[in-house]
């Protein structure tokens, strides 16, 4: 009788945390129902399976840092626990095991692992509730769940320690934990022993079950989501914004200013975060004092779309042909937040759970300068500027290739588009005074190695890439098409530039538009020439340099070597990195427009990049990116260090060794 009330309890007990469980995992895969599609995310299935295999299973991206190696084992802990408490409740219930419970190597494994679980706990506690560094947040939610993930596990150990003593076995080899736990129990009598399996088993099954009703409801529906958006994964170029199409004219609202007009994987990168704080930390605009932090920004999508859902849900059982949601500016978002994004991706980098946070920030500001018309006045002038002469200064268009003087440098126009390479100076490099040296360096690298090139002259239009990036789309096709236009009537088939923002949108968003053409940015270029032995650096520069990495000719393109290889040609010089480089390395503060905006803040990320510079002794610290060396000027001579550290793009240095 005592069994058969036991087994009812646990069926009321138990059922009830499943169907908890369940019916809260469909309700929030019912809130992506009502999100915007996206094909994009069901192409190629193989390679989505082997990102799954490696990233959820394999833990890669998790592994990336040391305090990954707890959540690898609390990660595969977990699933030897899935099958041991299998056993655990069957045995309990019904006095029958698995046959995989019996193995001596199954056992020992699943003892190491819950073992490991107990470890990674406690070091979980003490990083986050003593320690506290900056990217973990002290909430009761993330104590109660790592409670009673080991209070599964110790009333694991106990009851089946329990249950050995019972039985009087001394286990063995495969089982040291359990055997030492039974050996503790020794003196304690048959019914003693049977209350302590009992009472550890009801406080494991309530233990599970509470775990089961929180996991979708809390920060832990990562275990459910982050599997899903590894395999959802983006496979385009990273450095590609999604198009919109312009010419609908059904289309009333462009970006995203209700919570259901993001995409679906969109709103699953909520569901998927683990608020490891990873991009807390690596977030320049978080780390100089503004108010973004991209973990809180996926975070607040989560949190809208959970709130906001059930009303859709009610709406659309009614029949309404438009749901709607309260507006995202209106107490999810604000407006200083998704203006102080620089777009460097370092947030993307380092998500072990492949979030995507640029996008969102760009269909935001999309949403406010598109539909809603809401620019600041600085912004606004960068949008003036960029219509009338196509630069974001506003100097007139007829200066664009004065930078030129008296280099022998043709125009298309001239040789008829008859070049094997067009290059596309940009706008920093054709008006700002010190970057026009960049592009008078690269003239003489490309002239020495008998490259033939031409430029555009006063045909070139900006690339568009700032007005994308502050979220005026119209602009930017409207750029694309003019390039376009020029492009093909000289039929440029190869495109060489000193701009990584112009490298990145001409190589990776332009084909959206119908042009395609190797592209290439300077310091690529320049590496195969020397390669090549078209170029042979002599002079020496006896100089300590420091190399910057700009962020959309790195994580957007993952050029890291190219520049190094130059500088490391160039005899003399000794080459020293900073402490966030390559993959890691900090932004300037210029992209995503940032370089035409008024900064807020606590500090100034220029400044503070320029100081990680310092630290490293060098003379020069090197850059390939025009944004970069005004911004790393001037944090540098914020610093008051600009006769300590001078700053020259790694082709200015290139081409001085070769003069």
């Amino acid at each position: 009788m005592g069994y058969i009330i036991q087994d009812i309890a646990f069926v009321l007990v138990f059922g009830t945390a499943l169907y908890l469980f369940f019916s809260a995992v469909f309700e929030r895969y019912r809130f992506l129902k009502l999100a915007a599609p996206d094909p994009t995310r069901f192409e190629n299935p193989g390679k989505r399976f082997r990102s799954f295999v490696v990233n959820v299973l394999g833990q890669r991206k998790v592994l990336a840092e040391p305090s990954g190696l707890g959540h690898f084992f609390i990660f595969w802990g977990f699933l030897f626990l899935v099958f041991g408490d299998l056993d655990f409740i069957s045995f309990h219930l019904f006095h029958w095991s698995f046959p995989w419970a019996t193995s001596p190597v199954y056992l020992f494994i699943e003892e190491m692992f819950s073992w490991f679980v107990l470890v990674a706990i406690v070091v979980g506690l003490i990083r986050r509730y003593i320690l506290k560094p900056m990217r973990v947040e002290q909430t009761f939610e993330a104590g109660l769940i790592l409670g009673l993930i080991g209070t599964i596990v110790l009333t694991y150990f106990f009851a089946t320690g329990a249950d050995m003593a019972y039985a009087g076995s001394t286990g063995g080899w495969y089982s040291p934990i359990v055997s030492l736990i039974a050996r503790w129990f020794h003196n304690v009598s048959k019914p003693g022993l049977l209350a302590i399996s009992d009472i550890c088993f009801w406080i494991h099954i309530l233990a599970i079950s509470t775990f089961l009703y929180f996991i979708p409801r809390s920060k832990h529906v990562h275990m459910i989501g982050a599997m899903f958006n590894w395999y959802f994964r983006r496979y385009e170029p990273v450095g590609k914004l999604r198009k919109l199409d312009l010419e609908d004219e059904s289309i009333e609202e462009f970006g995203v200013g209700q919570i259901q007009q993001f995409t679906w994987k969109q709103l699953l990168d909520g569901y998927a975060c683990t608020e490891c704080g990873r991009c807390h930390v690596s977030c320049p605009a978080t780390l100089s004092g503004k108010s973004l932090s991209p973990k809180h920004l996926i975070l607040k999508m989560k949190e809208a779309i959970v709130a906001e859902g059930p009303g859709m849900l009610a709406q659309m059982a009614a029949g309404a042909e438009n749901i709607t949601s309260a507006p995202v500016f209106e107490g999810v978002f604000t407006e200083d937040e998704v203006w102080a994004c620089t777009t460097c991706r370092a947030c993307e980098e380092a998500c072990p759970v492949a979030n995507e946070h640029v996008q969102d920030i760009i269909d935001l500001r999309r949403h406010l300068v598109l539909t809603e018309g809401k620019t600041s006045p600085e912004v606004t002038k960068v949008f003036s500027n960029l219509e009338r002469q196509s630069n974001e200064w506003g100097i007139h268009r007829r200066e664009r290739a004065a930078w030129v003087g008296d280099l022998p440098v043709r125009t298309m126009a001239e040789v008829e588009g008859k070049v094997e390479y067009l290059y596309f100076v940009g706008t920093a490099a054709s008006y700002d005074q010190r970057s026009q040296k960049i592009a008078q360096a690269f003239a003489k690298v490309l002239l020495a190695a008998g490259v033939d090139f031409a430029i555009l002259g006063t045909e070139e239009e900006s690339d568009g890439d700032s007005a994308r990036r502050l979220g005026n789309e119209f602009l930017y096709q409207e750029f694309v098409q003019k390039n376009i236009e020029v492009f093909q009537e000289y039929g440029v088939k190869k495109i060489i530039t000193t701009d990584p923002h112009a490298f990145n949108t001409f190589k990776n968003e332009y084909p959206d538009f119908g042009f395609t053409a190797e592209v290439y940015h300077s310091t690529q270029f320049a590496a195969k020439l020397i390669s090549e032995g078209k170029l042979k650096p002599q002079k020496r520069i006896e100089k300590t340099i420091t190399y910057h990495d700009s962020c959309y000719l790195g994580r957007y393109n993952d050029v890291y070597d190219p520049p190094r290889f130059i500088l490391e040609s160039i005899p003399g010089v000794r080459l020293v990195e900073m402490e966030r480089s390559r993959n890691k390395s900090m932004c300037c503060g210029a992209g995503g427009g940032g370089m035409f905006k008024e900064e807020g803040g606590a500090a100034r990320i220029n400044v503070m990049r320029a100081e990680q510079a310092l630290q490293t002794g060098a003379e020069i610290v090197g850059t390939a990116c025009p944004y970069c060396m005004t911004m790393l000027i001037d944090g540098t001579k914020a610093n008051g260090a600009e006769e300590r550290l001078e700053t020259f793009d790694v082709i200015e240095l290139l081409s001085q060794s070769i003069a």
